[in-house]
Order: C-alpha cells, then structure tokens, then sequence
C-alpha cells in the first residue's frame, strides 16, 4: 500500500500528463475526500497509508476526471466563500471571481445602505452560492433566489436548508426578475455571459457545464440587457445592481445600465487579476427614472 504522500505525487503526476488544469490542487482535494481527511491532515500524516478501498475509491475518481468530468461534478459540491455548496450537472459551478459580488454586496450592506434589513434578489441563483451566504452574513436579510431551471431551484433549495437559511431565503421560478412579488434594495446576478461563438472554445470541463448558464447570446450580454430592463420596476430608490461580467463587457453594459437608469451612479469593482468584473449600478434615493 502507498503512503498518502506517494498517492498525492502518483495522482498529481497522471492528472498532469492528461492536461488537468491545476493538477497538483486537484490531486490533493482528490485524496482528501477518498481519505476523508482535512488538508492539515493530509500533509501532517503523509506518511500513513492508503488503504485498499481508499485507492479503489481514488481510481474511480481520477477515472471520471481524465473524462474531464469536473471535479466538483464529481464530488458533488465546491467550496465557495467558505462553505461547502452543493453542485450537480444541473448548475454552473461557483468560480472564485462570483465570491467578488458576496464580498462587495456585505460591504455595500453593511456600510452604505440606511438599513439592515434589507430585501435582496439573486438572479439566475443555480446552486444558490450567492444567496446562502448572503443569507449567513446577513441574519436581518429577506432574500429572493431566482431562476428559470427547475432543477437548479431544487439544488438551491437543498443547500438553502442545509445552510439553515429557509426561513430567509424564499425561492421563485420565472424569468429574470418577473417572480419578485416586490421591490427590493439589492440585485445581485451572475448571468450567463459568454458570447455564443466562444462556447465550443472552452475547456472540456466547462462545456459540461449547463449551456442555459453560460451562453450569453452574441455578444454576452442578452440576458443582462433584458434584467437592466425590467429592472426600473423592482428596484427600490436608494437601490444597488451588482453584475458580474466579463470585463470586455463593461462599455456596452454601462451604456445599457444608463439607458435605464440615467442618474444612477455606475462603477465597476475589480476582481483578484485587478480587472473590471462587477457592474455596480447605484440607484439613488428620492427620484423617478
């Protein structure tokens, strides 16, 4: 039997030569989760040994993901903004930039808005990442979580419960934000917004990724210029949009943005790569658009 320090480097060196985007990473949550190990344990006992049906399970697992089945897909859920969110084929997985629209929106909400109790939309929520932690970080919070796939409404729901945030986070079937049954003080929205021509250029593992949460029409940007539409009528005035977007993206937005929302503030917030990501549309008090 190998040690866990050899299974790592053994699993690390077949991901590697397969082509697997941050292999060595992988390598190390495969074994983690097989082991059912923390990371400080893995390295604290890497020279304890991988049992038989530990490396049987492993197999399996690197079997799935030399297929280029996402590892998330794989595990059944990714970590995002610190906890454990569960994922299924039937959502995108969570990226670390989309974890820019949580910390922006905790900031905007507890430092610039007059109140704390606030009522927030999450558009196009799929596994509901944004909303459960919004839900954690803001206890006074009402929260919306919306999306037009069923099955994605349903892995929500499970990780809403899960978090213990049901009695906050309210769930609605519909197109954009036609389920709201109310204004509210905060949209937050990671649409889908890869122009269409650049779908089949993407990695193996993003194309298994639900197409209804990537394709973004022609130039990205359909189903932003359809919720910067609807939105005049279910955002309250003071009121805040945050959208993330490609950067590339930002002009053609912010235009549509000023269209619907001519005396809004408008800036952009940069991700970890200090480039435009989140569109932050700021609707201020006491005047009809």
């Amino acid at each position: 039997m190998a040690s866990i320090r050899e299974t790592i480097r053994q699993t690390h060196q077949t991901l590697d030569q397969s082509g697997i985007p941050d292999a060595r990473l992988e390598a190390e949550v495969m074994v983690m989760t097989v082991m059912r190990m923390t990371r400080q344990n893995i390295f604290s006992e890497q020279e304890s040994e991988v049992a038989a049906h530990q490396a049987q399970e492993l197999a399996g697992v690197v079997a799935q993901r030399l297929e280029r089945v996402p590892l998330a897909y794989i595990l059944g859920y990714r970590e995002f903004y610190g906890i454990n969110v569960a994922v299924t084929p039937d959502v995108l997985i969570p990226r670390p930039e989309t974890e820019g629209i949580v910390e922006h929106t905790l900031f905007m909400a507890l430092m610039g808005m007059e109140t704390r109790e606030l009522t927030i939309a999450d558009v196009g929520t799929g596994s509901g990442a944004i909303a459960v932690n919004l839900a954690i970080h803001l206890p006074a919070a009402r929260i919306y979580a919306v999306d037009i796939s069923e099955p994605a409404l349903d892995v929500a729901a499970y990780n809403i419960r899960a978090h213990a945030v049901a009695d906050r986070v309210r769930l609605g079937h519909g197109d954009l934000l036609e389920p709201l049954p109310e204004p509210v003080d905060v949209i937050v929205a990671n649409l889908p917004y890869i122009p269409t021509a650049r779908i089949p250029t993407l990695q193996p593992e993003v194309r298994q990724e639900p197409p209804t949460a990537l394709d973004g029409g022609p130039d990205g940007l359909d189903l932003v210029r359809r919720l910067l539409a609807q939105a005049p009528a279910k955002l309250n005035a003071p009121g805040i949009i945050l959208l993330e977007l490609d950067p590339e993206q930002f002009p053609a937005a912010e235009a549509t943005a000023r269209q619907h929302f001519p005396n809004a503030e408008i800036t952009a917030e940069q991700d970890l790569t200090r480039r435009d990501r989140i569109m932050v549309v700021n609707r201020g008090p006491g005047f009809d658009e």
